[in-house]
């Protein structure tokens, strides 16, 4: 009777003893049942820990390929040289169940300060979307999410141009040909695009099996998962320098300061990086620098900074920065439109093809133009006409319907 007593209180003792151990592992999930093996656990309370960082390794020789410098009225105008560094982000989670590759039907968003997070998640597959914020009172990006499964980031149409910009005294003189051309139009033209920088990680696997996840968090009492991501430019930097040798005379005085450069992407995928097939002109500022010294000659310099999503349909730096890319719309030219200004007052717009060299630096970098100013014949002679790039405002034209087919 004693032994059966002794061995009933053993067995409740071994019975409450595994009930503790039971909840124990359900609250701390750290150990497994006993008839499980280890790579069957049962994870409780997923949750990922995002590390973001910035990748961008553009490589310039400043020395050698920049002569235009940067002074404090040049980042009064334009700003920093390089890129900036965001302090706010977005973030767009979307849950696809239990199978990747599946289209978004719904969105968790949010946004963070700084370049990591924590959340908790549920079990299966997730997308996830991440882009910086512009810190500016006033943007001009546009990034519209209308469609789930892929955002797209534009720009508004540069201020007074909702639909067609003209140019004033049509003429102006393709300095490639050395002739007069009558472009009277470039047409739609639009801001410059801030930077901002995207990643896209997909089929990120919420598992139940503890094998999947990096550590078990002691104080939330949670596993934690790691998720490194890449964020690069979706937006890029391009710096010009036009020199101007044999100006010693001052025949070309300065410039008007406007600039634009044709054919360029007027959108790009926030997802993939992979702009528009849309062309845009953009349009831009310069200024004019006297007597720098230019392989140990003095000459004149026009500089300016403009910012663009690339060329048309070009795939993003994740896919590598070809320096041969020429990109699927071959049938397009990148020209540069510069207006100068002459010591008797005329004004005219060079037209000068910039096309390679964007070519070979598609995400961005130096593009540099030398001119002879003796090559540069008088505004005001009967050949080459007058007339300048002109940026109108709203009340400078009649309303003109133009439509850009994609």
């Amino acid at each position: 009777m004693r032994n059966s007593i002794f061995r009933h209180i053993i067995r409740m003792a071994s019975s409450l003893i595994a009930a503790v151990s039971t909840m124990v592992g359900i609250v701390s999930c750290i150990e497994p049942p006993l008839n499980l093996a280890a790579e069957e656990v049962l994870v409780d309370m997923p949750m990922v820990m995002v590390n973001m960082n910035l990748v961008w390794n553009l490589d310039i020789d400043w020395d050698v390929q920049w002569h235009y410098g940067w002074d404090s009225d040049d980042v009064d105008t334009w700003g920093e040289i390089d890129y900036p560094e965001p302090t706010s982000y977005e973030i767009r989670r979307y849950f696809v169940g239990d199978t990747p590759h599946q289209s978004h039907t719904n969105v968790d968003p949010f946004t963070i300060y700084g370049k990591s997070f924590r959340r908790t998640y549920e079990f299966g597959y997730y997308d996830m979307l991440i882009w910086s914020n512009i810190d500016a009172d006033a943007q001009v990006l546009v990034i519209d999410e209308s469609d789930l499964d892929e955002a797209h980031a534009s720009t508004s149409i540069s201020r007074g141009l909702t639909r067609v910009a003209t140019r004033s005294e049509s003429n102006n003189f393709n300095i490639v040909t050395g002739t007069s051309t009558d472009n009277s139009q470039v047409t739609g033209l639009f801001n410059q695009p801030e930077i901002f920088y995207a990643t896209y990680p997909q089929d990120v696997h919420i598992s139940r099996s503890k094998e999947d996840y990096d550590y078990f968090d002691e104080v939330e009492l949670c596993w934690v998962k790691r998720l490194n991501c890449r964020l690069v430019p979706r937006v890029y930097i391009y710096l010009l320098q036009v020199i101007i040798k044999n100006n010693q005379s001052g025949r070309i005085k300065d410039v008007s300061g406007n600039n634009a450069i044709s054919n360029m992407a007027a959108g790009t995928s926030v997802n993939y990086g992979r702009t528009w097939n849309m062309p845009a002109a953009v349009y831009f500022t310069s200024r004019m620098k006297r007597n720098i010294n230019y392989e140990g000659q003095p000459v004149d310099i026009i500089g300016g900074k403009f910012t663009t999503f690339g060329l048309c349909d070009m795939p993003s730096y994740e896919n590598g920065n070809n320096p041969e890319y020429a990109g699927s719309r071959t049938d397009l030219s990148n020209d540069l439109f510069l207006d100068l200004v002459f010591n008797n007052g005329a004004k005219q717009t060079l037209q000068i093809d910039i096309t390679d060299q964007l070519r070979k630096q598609s995400h961005g970098g130096i593009i540099t133009v030398v001119l002879d100013a003796n090559d540069i014949p008088d505004p005001s002679s009967p050949d080459t006409g007058t007339g300048s790039l002109f940026v109108p405002t709203v009340e400078d034209y009649d309303e003109i319907i133009y439509d850009i087919i994609m």
